[in-house]
């Protein structure tokens, strides 16, 4: 069975990642592929694009058939406004590749200043379900706490601590990762668990590669523990630098 197959991967890449003797930080700052945020922001006057989706395979309860889902593209634009803050503007297109469902817009504050191995950050967002018509009048918002360590070497890891103030719910997630760059191409592997009070316990292992300073590919594999769905997820990240610092 596919799903059986796909678990075995999502184990051996957990275990690689710790077990590697091979900065397992980004070059670009990237958020993809990791649930938790990065506490970097995009320096000021450059625009970051990062773009990828998820395949999904899960048995609802009581259900006798795995269901499949995906989700292409998912996505986050991110402008340096000023220094140690971005403007950023985000989409999730469900089943279809021009039907939008979601939709947010937000900023991210770099809060420590001259940071450099340790850094934290404030992401307020706000954010629609284009699919629900809701009577509710409060707009729903996700705030995130995000912290980032490095080693300067090959090791990083971030958390994140984030309230969901939905239109009639509120949901909390906490999530950490840890990475580290390994082999002689530079990829870096990590493992994340996630955990959230709507979908519980989920764990997150995968692996990235900077393509060249301004942009990188990753791929990755979620599984949840309370209903098995199993979800894989690429994703390609670019950094636009402004006009004048070009190469």
């Amino acid at each position: 069975m596919i799903l059986n197959r796909l678990n075995r991967i999502l184990c051996g890449i957990a275990s690689f990642a710790f077990a590697s003797i091979a900065t397992g930080q980004s070059a670009i700052d990237a958020e993809q592929p990791f649930t938790a945020h990065s506490a970097g922001t995009v320096p000021w006057g450059s625009t970051q694009i990062e773009a990828g989706g998820w395949l999904q395979w899960s048995t609802p309860d009581g259900a006798d058939m795995e269901e499949f889902s995906y989700a292409v593209p998912v996505g986050v634009i991110r402008y340096g406004f000023r220094d140690r803050v971005e403007v950023r503007v985000g989409a999730r297109f469900s089943q279809s590749l021009g039907e939008a469902e979601e939709a947010r817009g937000g900023i991210k504050w770099n809060i420590v200043p001259n940071a450099d191995r340790f850094r934290v950050a404030w992401v307020s967002e706000l954010e629609a379900d284009l699919n629900r018509v809701t009577s509710s009048t409060r707009v729903p918002s996700w705030h995130r706490m995000c912290a980032e360590w490095t080693d300067g070497k090959r090791w990083s890891a971030r958390a994140n601590w984030g309230v969901r103030w939905g239109a009639d719910s509120t949901e909390m997630v906490v999530t950490g990762a840890v990475a580290r760059q390994v082999g002689w191409q530079g990829w870096t592997v990590f493992f994340e668990p996630v955990w959230q009070t709507t979908g519980g316990m989920r764990l997150h292992s995968g692996a990235l590669l900077d393509v060249d300073e301004i942009a990188q590919v990753n791929v990755g594999f979620e599984q949840a523990l309370k209903n098995d769905a199993f979800r894989f997820t690429f994703g390609y990240c670019r950094r636009i630098l402004p006009s004048s610092t070009n190469p």
